[in-house]
């Protein structure tokens, strides 16, 4: 089955962040990661994930910004900070692929805290680049 290659990356980036027990325990025993954004009354902590990208060239090669914000509710950044360190170690300077995807590689571009308007609640985002192939351009290509 072909899926869309975001759909692809996203669902291979969620197992591989929702899997993981370190970041499980960082969480309070469940990662709530959910696709752009979650609904007002999910629980904390949670986070959110999206790409935006484009094609460079060679033509099957893209890029694209691969965004993580990670949302909590607690005293101190404790919380946040420990979520946000073992993300870094699971996904940063990472390369992988998937069914849609060949040789994905991702890093770090920038990351930090924004203020968020509601009051308790520690925001902060982590912005990955992100470049691959796309194996359907390929596998077109090759069939030229």
């Amino acid at each position: 089955m072909v899926l869309d290659t975001n759909l692809s990356l996203l669902t291979y980036i969620y197992d591989r962040l929702t899997t993981d027990a370190t970041l499980k325990s960082a969480c309070g025993g469940t990662v709530r990661l959910y696709p752009v954004q979650a609904s007002p009354d999910t629980e904390f902590p949670f986070m959110v994930h999206r790409f935006d990208g484009g094609q460079l060239e060679p033509f099957p090669m893209r890029e694209t910004t691969y965004y993580l914000d990670i949302f909590s509710n607690t005293d101190n950044v404790t919380e946040v900070l420990s979520i946000r360190q073992r993300i870094m170690t699971l996904i940063d300077q990472y390369s992988f692929s998937t069914t849609e995807v060949q040789s994905a590689r991702m890093w770090l571009q920038t990351d930090g805290f924004v203020g968020d308007i509601e009051d308790g609640v520690w925001h902060y985002v982590c912005q990955f680049n992100m470049r691959f192939y796309r194996k359907s351009e390929i596998a077109a290509i090759l069939a030229r």
